[in-house]
């Protein structure tokens, strides 16, 4: 009994200076957070009294949220304001009030990407790489990509007017736009020749992707598809769930990635299901260096399962997770909270992944980028494509000696080139796409190689 007395009596004694280790803890570690935000407290009551202007408190508060972020020296992780926070939850539903026109910072000025098709920026002719220099008549310099975007955005039927410098056009050009509702397109599709396919996916912004991507393959295979081209160049990515919906089409089984976060607890692996409506057809995959993240994780999925040949340059490498975490100043932490990995298991943060088959893009050299704009701006070439909009078949022969006399010295194959994007036929717009073309090329030839295989594994019976 009294042996049993004893070790109660050290049991508990133990216990409580347990308790009183992880209670003094506990207060030191409150202690030092409390001094260090007193610090930030003692930061904003200097400015508050001492700057030379009144300083919104809000405005404070944001710029600390920031500074805290920045503290983390990670690329991925920001603060979104509310006017932030709200963009992007209307992106992620996918439908907005606009002029549909997709637009960044190029040169220090807004300037149009991509027009999309079928909006009020495409029927009114405006075109990639014009500059917008007013938006209602107020100046864009120094104007950030998010406020432009607010400005161009807005209610249905309400009109918005924008001013445009367009290269090679010496006026300034004003256009009034109406409104519409903006479907953000994720997906673009087109058969190829030889019955091949063609889906390009823009992004993964919003929960629509896999549908679309679902109901194009769908469409693409009633108008006779045997094989597919996957295009997820300069695709930046976007929401996880659906890039694991995008892959698992075209997988029947096995991991599409794997999350691991600072909890192991928190782990996750995502696998696919023998549903997919891509499952058995021949595929190519299209990257790029602007591939990235989401996008990523379709082509890692693809490329370690070996269930399609990837063909373009290595991708960004952005291999890490974010999570938006609303705040209650109707902002939100745009916050990295996991890493994923490939079926291989690989992370593949800052190294990206690499093609099965590399071919790099056509890059025009300084003197060819010059020849290029003096041919697009020479009215030679507007002459002769008035003349014969049907030229493919055409001796080029006195068109190269009519720009040759205008100083304009170029070879017959980079003519080509500046002919297919000045004419008005989109579709020979391929014949320029170096990457594509080799794509088609090999789905072209893969019933010529598995007619080899047959013959060969026959003949050795």
């Amino acid at each position: 009994m009294k042996i049993f007395k004893k070790r109660t009596i050290l049991t508990l004694t133990i216990t409580s200076l347990i308790l009183v280790t992880v209670w003094f803890a506990r207060v030191q570690a409150a202690s030092n957070f409390f001094s260090e935000i007193k610090l930030i407290i003692q930061v904003y009551q200097i400015i508050q009294n001492e700057y030379i202007e009144k300083v919104e408190p809000s405005k404070l508060i944001e710029g600390a949220i920031k500074g805290m972020v920045e503290s983390l020296d990670d690329p991925h992780s920001r603060w979104l304001d509310a006017e932030e926070w709200k963009e992007w939850n209307v992106e992620k539903e996918g439908e907005f009030g606009g002029l549909g026109m997709v637009v960044g910072v190029r040169d220090n000025f807004i300037t149009i990407i991509n027009p999309l098709e079928s909006t009020p920026a495409s029927k009114a002719g405006l075109k990639p790489g014009d500059k917008i220099l007013k938006i209602n008549g107020k100046s864009t310099e120094g104007m950030s990509l998010n406020e432009a975007v607010a400005k161009l955005r807005g209610e249905v039927g309400t009109q918005v007017t924008i001013t445009i410098k367009r290269e090679g056009v010496p006026e300034l050009m004003e256009y009034t736009l109406t409104r519409e509702l903006i479907k953000l397109p994720n997906v673009k599709k087109k058969i190829l020749e030889d019955s091949i396919g063609y889906i390009k996916i823009i992004g993964f912004t919003n929960e629509n992707t896999s549908k679309e991507l679902r109901d194009a393959i769908i469409s693409l295979k009633k108008m006779g598809m045997k094989s597919l081209i996957l295009d997820l160049r300069d695709n930046p990515g976007g929401l996880l769930t659906q890039a694991v919906e995008v892959a698992d089409e075209f997988l029947s089984s096995g991991t599409i990635v794997s999350i691991r976060g600072r909890d192991p607890a928190e782990s996750k692996i995502y696998s696919a299901h023998p549903r997919g409506e891509g499952i058995d057809l021949p595929l190519v995959v299209l990257i790029n260096e602007g591939s990235a993240s989401a996008s990523e994780i379709v082509a890692g999925a693809i490329k370690d399962h070996k269930r399609g040949i990837l063909i373009g340059t290595p991708t960004f490498g952005k291999g890490t997770v974010q999570n938006a975490i609303p705040l209650e100043n109707g902002g939100a932490l745009w916050l990295t909270t996991a890493k994923y990995y490939t079926p291989s298991g690989v992370c593949i943060e800052g190294e990206g992944i690499k093609p099965n088959l590399e071919i790099e893009p056509f890059i025009p050299t300084a003197e060819e980028k010059e020849a290029i704009k003096k041919a697009k701006e020479s009215p030679v070439i507007k002459e002769f494509l008035n003349l014969n909009p049907q030229w493919e078949d055409k001796d080029l022969t006195p068109l190269l000696k009519k720009l040759e006399k205008k100083n304009i010295k170029i070879n017959r194959e980079l003519l080509k080139r500046i002919l297919r994007e000045e004419d008005t036929n989109k579709e020979n717009d391929i014949f320029n796409d170096n990457q594509l073309i080799q794509a088609v090329n090999l789905l072209k030839s893969l019933p010529i190689l598995q007619g080899k295989i047959l013959k060969e594994i026959k003949t050795t019976r």
